[in-house]
């Protein structure tokens, strides 16, 4: 099959050649990945995606995994596949699944790329970055603890956003700089009743079930955004109780930073824990906080 359309896009700051026969393909990578530029030496990775007729839109795939074979599979008319050792990875999906961009990047394009990226190029992080004054903080957590909520409310309170809760560390490098996805945030349904600016975004259901808005940082005024940051802080969230900071050991934080890894396999995670063990330069701490308020407050007497 011929794939017309070719580009170079640069996710994270690392190389992707991506082939395919729709120009919808490439609208939603550019959604996703054209804000980024060259950075990394690192090996290519190669994506071809070819598109073929059809109405369904692709069910939440199934992942499996066997030694350095990845597959995503959604239906016989939506599916991809991937070759780790190789950096390479195809995908058959519907028009009406490349139709619809936020339903491609999250389980497509984000599934293939990032998980090939994760084996030896990054390190996939569940954790918000905002900086102020130069000084980078990673916001760790688990669902529902308010990564997304505090770092904008930050954002709105002059900070740069970076990330809102997928934070990218390279794995060969021996810096402290990461990158962030800074052109959009996810927010809960209920999010407007805290910023009444986000009201009018169309709640949807993510791919997760959960209900979200999705929301273009740059429609938002007064918001600054950087693709980049150099984490000076490690901070782990704890809402709903008040406490303030308090400082945590580097043992604990590697623990806390380890504890929903991806299942990449031992040899991948070994390589993950090798470089999440450059962070630990940075202090770590635990915020306990009820209010936003109290939360920015505390993050600020770090960056001061």
């Amino acid at each position: 099959m011929d794939l017309p359309f070719q580009r170079v896009y640069y996710p994270h700051g690392f190389r992707l050649n991506l082939a395919s026969n729709s120009s919808e393909v490439h609208a939603a990578a550019e959604e996703n990945w054209g804000m980024y530029q060259f950075e990394y030496d690192d090996p290519a990775i190669t994506l071809r995606m070819l598109v073929q007729p059809g109405d369904e839109l692709s069910p939440p795939p199934v992942y499996r995994m066997q030694e350095h074979l990845y597959s995503v599979i959604g239906s016989q008319n939506n599916y991809g596949l991937i070759d780790f050792d190789a950096l390479f990875s195809y995908a058959w999906i519907t028009e009406r699944t490349a139709a619809d961009h936020a339903w491609l990047r999250w389980f497509y394009l984000d599934g293939l790329i990032g998980s090939t990226l994760a084996q030896r190029h990054t390190v996939p992080m569940h954790a918000a970055c905002v900086e102020r004054n130069g000084v980078g903080l990673l916001l760790w957590g688990p669902s529902g603890m308010g990564k997304s909520t505090l770092s904008y409310a930050c954002a709105r309170s002059g900070w740069t956003f970076i990330s809102d809760d997928a934070t990218i560390l390279p794995q060969n490098r021996e810096d402290y700089v990461v990158t962030g996805k800074p052109h959009s945030a996810r927010f809960r349904d209920d999010a407007p009743e805290l910023f009444p600016e986000l009201n009018g975004y169309v709640t949807r259901a993510r791919p997760t079930g959960k209900l979200s808005i999705e929301v273009p940082m740059d429609a938002l005024t007064g918001i600054r955004t950087a693709v980049r940051g150099s984490v000076k802080h490690l901070v782990f969230l704890e809402r709903g109780q008040a406490g303030g900071l308090s400082r945590i050991d580097a043992g604990s934080a590697m623990g806390l930073m380890t504890q929903n890894s991806g299942s990449y396999g031992p040899a991948t995670l070994a390589r993950h824990e090798k470089a999440l063990r450059r962070l630990l330069h940075a202090p770590a701490y635990r915020l306990r906080y009820r209010k936003l308020s109290e939360a920015i407050d505390a993050l600020e007497s770090l960056t001061a």
